[in-house]
């Protein structure tokens, strides 16, 4: 198989190919491994001139780096879960909009898209009459914060979709040669 040494390719396999290992952070010594290592270095970690890591792409994805990157080759970013707290949920605020429920001829028994909630009168929640500046409002604490603070937060999953395959880097191939 002709490739680069240090190259990364995605197999499907459930093994990793002759002279290709694993992305999977392992640590190897420069002695056994030194065109790999003259390659990648202790980019992805190690003891300089003893050994040297490989990428670790274990349940991560690769990402582009560049000129136009604001990431440099070798940095590890990204959670694939993290817990929701005030501090990393955007600010924003729900308009409500009420009636006093007098206009009892617009008023609907069940909501649509043009409806505005309105106080009961009898049966009916909701009226398809629009609201004007001086409609009744409700009372500020008619809507406030929901939820426990007290029960300890649990954890938000952030993967996307995924197909799980093998990234693996070429030990022994084709030296690149920098233009």
């Amino acid at each position: 198989m002709d490739a680069f040494t240090g190259e990364i390719r995605l197999f499907p396999y459930n093994f990793a190919p002759r002279n290709w290992a694993y992305c999977d952070g392992s640590t190897l010594t420069v002695q056994q491994n030194p065109g790999l290592f003259s390659v990648i270095g202790n980019m992805y970690g190690g003891t300089p001139g003893i050994t040297f890591q490989l990428p670790d792409l274990s349940g991560r994805v690769a990402m582009g780096a560049g000129a136009l990157s604001q990431f440099a080759v070798g940095i590890k970013m990204g959670a694939d879960r993290i817990q929701l707290q005030p501090n990393n949920i955007s600010s924003h605020t729900h308009l409500v909009l009420a009636k006093d429920g007098s206009e009892t001829a617009a008023a609907l028994d069940t909501p649509n898209n043009t409806a505005y909630l309105a106080q009961p009168r009898n049966v009916r929640l909701y009226s398809t009459v629009v609201p004007t500046s001086g409609d009744q409002t409700l009372d500020p604490g008619t809507v406030g914060p929901a939820g426990n603070p007290t029960i300890p937060p649990t954890m938000r999953n952030t993967m996307q979709p995924y197909l799980t395959l093998c990234y693996c880097i070429c030990l022994d191939g084709e030296y690149p040669v920098k233009p």
